[in-house]
């Protein structure tokens, strides 16, 4: 299951609703929220204005929650905000308000909505006007909501003041217990609390306190990661108050290809939970009482077919995450209560032949005890590094299968769709909770090889006295890198791979001409995907008035990367130094090579010195004339998918001398035009 990214409007993400909190009947609320106008006034006066804070258009001026938890795990929360407009965009930001919730999760309800003037009036905003609409919908068609406080036209130095309550989660990957009322909010993991607070906004936060009060006998575990802030730890008639307070955040100027802000922004971790083991053991064990992996006969007869020859375990796991991966689309549709964190039992995945990665994911390890093979589901968190606090910190669920030896191997059909892996690479260096009957911790998976993902593009040229170029290239991959290749072609009319072709050169020449001789079927996933072609571009070669040429090789000009606009291509070499980490897609290793035969007689000026380059990137490079041929190689390798900032200045050099070669160059004067002319 892949959790929705949140809409980035201002006044959402200040309020920070889209995380679960609690919600508690009006005799309940905690008291403080109700607060005179005169004594916001009097806070808003003392927040200042746009010259206070450069460039932000609005300002948090507090941000406060009270979370109540029971002793079922159910929380209930109240949270109180007040936000200024620093900007007419501010004012525009602010006029409507957003709280996010799902039904069948969580309960919302607006208590409080005014408007202070900079004037100082107040206006209050009817609850009643309050809209409740469903969520946008894309390939993922669950009940999500959304609830709009119309807020109205505001000014410069108007403040929004929003008292709001819930009750719930908003995310599991299990369905809870069902009943009445509010029961049915009860979290799946009965009995335990957790929740993921951000300490971080779009805009600038003057204040911003969490407090919780659970049963003492719940042994609350917390932490505040990337940053510091007050805390506050107080037990007394049975109940345990914890109180987070930061003061004073200023958002931070992000960095382009960074990590997620949730990786390197104040968060705040709470949970009940004792550790990831009780988690992993609770997990399986909800999974097996649910019989969500009950093999069918029609489970078996589709495991029988596709392992049908098949004699070596890894050989049946490999085809059958494949064919899961190939036949099962990617859609999530509501089919009942609980949708949208209940595993659905495999034998429906297999009837509607689609689902979303929990589904994926349940089907793959059904087939594979179909198959006789060990197998469970797993939990992940695409995008976002998970912490060691035992909270609830997925949005992916996969498969683990345990070999006959013991060890696991990790499986995902959602990621390898058109790929010859059975983990996706772009997964490497995330966190994994594998479902096991034992119980397991969080693992953290390995950086894959460079080697498992080489491109290679080699070139056998020709250049004429007229600066044409011709000959032949190869381009092959594997790994990650093999997926980019295939990818154009797959699910495509052949009739229009003739296009898909002309692509491999028209980024550097649109006059190319591309006639592919041979090209593995895009769907056979058997072996490496490979290209042959014969080329031909007239004009390549700038001729000069003395009849030399200028032009740079064509295989260091990296045709396939700049179309494709890879990562070593397209990542920005800006700023020198970093302060996140960076993040690109995958590890890996890039080969150009070229032989390119040169007018007989011909020199060759403004070679290049050989580069040897160490590190995180790094680069060996050679441009040689040998003979009648201009002799090209360079390698570039990327040796993992996310980079600490101490490793950030050995990439960059590694890629700005990549690029400078792809820009480099050379003067070659035919026999008769030595010694003669300038360029």
């Amino acid at each position: 299951m892949r959790a929705r990214a949140p809409r980035l409007n201002v006044l959402a993400l200040v309020l920070g609703l889209v995380l679960f909190a609690g919600a508690a009947p009006a005799a309940e609320v905690a008291p403080g929220w109700d607060l005179p106008a005169a004594d916001v006034q009097k806070v808003l006066a003392k927040a200042g204005g746009a010259e206070a804070f450069p460039a932000a258009g609005a300002v948090t001026v507090f941000d406060r929650r009270e979370v109540e938890v029971e002793e079922s795990g159910m929380a209930r929360t109240v949270q109180h905000t007040l936000v200024k407009a620093l900007t007419a965009a501010g004012a525009r930001e602010l006029s409507v308000a957003e709280l996010l919730y799902d039904p069948l999760s969580a309960a919302v309800e607006v208590l409080r909505c005014r408007v202070l003037t900079a004037a100082g009036g107040v206006r209050d905003v009817a609850v009643t006007l309050v809209q409740d609409h469903p969520d946008t919908q894309g390939t993922i068609l669950w009940n999500a909501r959304h609830r709009l406080v119309p807020v109205g036209r505001l000014d410069v130095g108007d403040a929004v003041e929003l008292v709001s309550r819930r009750v719930g989660f908003t995310y599991a990957l299990l369905e809870g217990e069902p009943g009445a009322g509010e029961a049915r909010f009860v979290p799946p993991m009965r009995g335990h609390f957790y929740d993921i607070v951000p300490f971080f906004a779009a805009n600038p936060v003057i204040e911003q306190r969490y407090r919780v009060t659970v049963p003492v006998a719940k042994n609350l575990q917390y932490q505040l990661f990337n940053g510091g802030a007050e805390v506050e730890d107080r037990t007394a008639g049975g109940k345990r108050t914890v109180t987070v307070t930061l003061r004073g955040f200023r958002p931070a100027e992000a960095e382009k290809s960074m990590v997620d802000w949730p990786d390197v922004a104040p968060k705040l971790l709470l949970t009940t939970a004792p550790d990831w083991q009780a988690k992993a053991v609770w997990f399986h064990g909800v999974q097996e009482d649910a019989k969500a992996f009950a093999v069918t006969p029609e489970l078996q007869r589709v495991a029988d077919e596709v392992t049908a020859g098949l004699d070596r375990a890894d050989d049946k796991a490999a085809a059958l995450t494949h064919w899961v991966a190939e036949n099962i689309r990617y859609i999530g549709l509501h089919m009942g209560e609980g949708e949208g964190y209940t595993l659905h039992p495999a034998a429906m995945t297999l009837r509607d032949r689609g689902g979303v990665c929990k589904d994926k994911a349940g089907i793959l390890t059904a087939l594979l005890r179909a198959a006789g093979l060990e197998a469970y589901a797993g939990m992940t968190m695409a995008g976002e590094r998970i912490e060691h606090i035992a909270a609830d910190q997925f949005n992916h669920c996969i498969t683990v299968w345990r070999r006959p030896d013991g060890t696991a191997q990790l499986l995902d059909p959602t990621w390898v769709p058109g790929a010859r892996e059975l983990w996706s690479s772009r997964e490497q260096q995330q966190e994994v909770l594998m479902g096991l009957p034992e119980g397991a911790d969080i693992i953290t998976t390995p950086i894959s090889p460079p080697s498992d993902h080489p491109l290679r593009f080699t070139v056998r040229s020709t250049l004429r006295a007229d600066g044409a170029l011709e000959g032949t290239l190869k381009l092959t991959g594997d790994g990650q890198a093999d997926s980019g290749l295939r990818r154009p072609y797959r699910g495509r009319a052949r009739t229009q791979w003739a296009a898909i072709d002309e692509g491999l050169l028209s980024a550097v020449d649109p006059r190319a001409v591309v006639r592919v001789t041979s090209r593995t079927d895009p769907d056979d996933l058997r072996v490496p995907f490979t290209i042959e072609a014969t080329f031909s571009i007239p004009g390549y070669a700038r001729v000069l008035d003395d009849g030399s040429m200028l032009l740079t090789p064509l295989a260091a000009r990296h045709p396939v990367g700049l179309a494709a606009k890879a990562e070593e291509i397209a990542l920005p070499l800006k700023p020198k130094e970093r302060k996140y980490p960076v993040r690109i897609g995958c590890s890996k290793v890039v080969f150009l090579e070229e032989r390119l035969t040169l007018p007989a007689g011909a020199t060759v000026e403004g070679l290049p010195d050989d580069a040897k380059l160490e590190g995180a990137g790094s680069l060996q490079s050679s441009w040689k004339h040998s003979g009648s041929d201009l002799v090209v190689s360079e390698t570039l390798t990327l040796d993992r998918r996310i980079f600490a900032p101490g490793e950030w200045p050995a990439l960059r050099d590694a890629l700005e001398s990549f690029r400078k070669l792809a820009e480099t160059p050379l003067i070659v004067r035919p026999a008769a035009a030595k010694g003669k002319g300038k360029a």
